[in-house]
C-alpha cells in the first residue's frame, strides 16, 4: 500500500515516534502482528485505524 500524500506527514510522524521503518503500512501491519501482538499492541491498533482512513479517504474520492 502506497500512503496518499495527504496522509504521508502523519505516518512519517508515527514512523519516527515508534522508531520503526517500513514506507507500506500493510506490510508493518503483519510484520508487527507476526512478531508480538502483546508488544506492538498500540501500533498494531493504530496501522489499522490509519489503513481505514486511508481506505475511507479513496473511496470518498471515488
Amino acid at each position: 500500500m502506497r500512503v496518499p500524500k495527504a496522509f504521508s506527514d502523519e505516518y512519517r510522524t508515527f514512523l519516527r515516534e515508534t522508531g520503526l521503518d517500513n514506507p507500506n503500512p500493510q506490510a508493518l501491519l503483519m510484520e508487527l502482528a507476526s512478531l508480538s501482538m502483546e508488544v506492538y499492541l498500540k501500533e498494531i491498533a493504530w496501522l489499522s485505524e490509519f489503513i481505514g482512513k486511508i481506505e475511507r479517504a479513496k473511496k470518498a474520492a471515488a
